[in-house]
């Protein structure tokens, strides 16, 4: 009666799921409530940030699925228009995905003006969706501090999310 065989398989499985974690976590943490005023308007893309990181990282292991359930699991969070923040998302990960061999290859600070490009892009494509689906037109500010701040969290998110690329890494086949 062997379990270490089965025990070992769990924690790849376990591990595997680390990327999806830490993305439910950051919708988690985009809903809840600051008691800072005005800062509702204006939260981080904690989503965005995530799912960059792990574009970059690990994109085999943050399935397309769980990008756009996230996405969807925030909008009904936060009272966004219906699949905005899961077409964002999308939109980012493709984006990433398809440049990944050239931010791999770069400095810290390539990895960190790239999202800025991903986050200032994102705020504009959710600008134009909120303006489109409310039919009005909104300032673009809040967009571009949100996108902003964003960029501004990107180093602690990477400090906080290392472990968990590396437990995520250990979870690939030899």
């Amino acid at each position: 009666m062997n379990s270490s065989p089965l025990l070992a398989r769990w924690l790849l499985v376990l591990r595997s799921l680390v990327p999806a974690a830490t993305l439910l976590l950051a919708v988690a943490l985009a809903g809840l409530p600051y008691g800072i005023p005005y800062l509702s308007t204006v939260t981080p893309f904690f989503a965005l940030i995530v799912v960059y990181y792990w574009s970059i990282h690990r994109p085999e292991q943050l399935p397309a699925a769980a990008i756009f359930a996230a996405g969807v699991l925030q909008d009904l969070i936060t009272g966004g228009p219906p699949g905005s923040v899961a077409l964002l998302l999308l939109l980012a990960h493709a984006l990433v995905v398809s440049q990944r061999r050239t931010l791999l290859g770069q400095s810290y600070l390539v990895e960190w003006a790239g999202l800025l490009l991903v986050a200032v892009g994102a705020g504009v494509v959710g600008w134009l969706v909120a303006c489109v689906y409310n039919t009005a037109l909104f300032v673009p500010w809040h967009f571009l501090v949100q996108a902003l701040l964003s960029v501004a969290l990107y180093p602690i998110a990477t400090w906080a999310l290392a472990p968990a690329a590396r437990a995520a890494r250990a979870a690939e086949p030899a």
